[in-house]
């Protein structure tokens, strides 16, 4: 039961990072079109900022539950 637990934390660890991609290049796409030189350089690097800090959040918060479901360390 455990190891499907992990399984499915880390599936849906991988889609939420997925979509975090996918909204980073739309982001990007609809700045391309609104924004011009360094106002457009500062916006791709806020999203691009906004990026790591999600990712990271999905990291930090999949590794919490999968370390909850580790075996401890006196067990077989």
């Amino acid at each position: 039961m455990k190891q499907k637990l992990k399984v499915l934390i880390i599936t849906i660890m991988a889609l939420f990072i997925s979509f975090i991609a996918i909204y980073a290049f739309r982001s990007v796409s609809n700045a391309i079109d609104q924004f011009r030189g360094s106002e457009l350089a500062w916006k791709c690097f806020a999203i691009w900022i906004k990026s790591i800090i999600l990712t990271q959040t999905v990291l930090v918060l999949g590794g919490l539950f999968l370390f909850v479901l580790r075996k401890p360390a006196g067990t077989a």
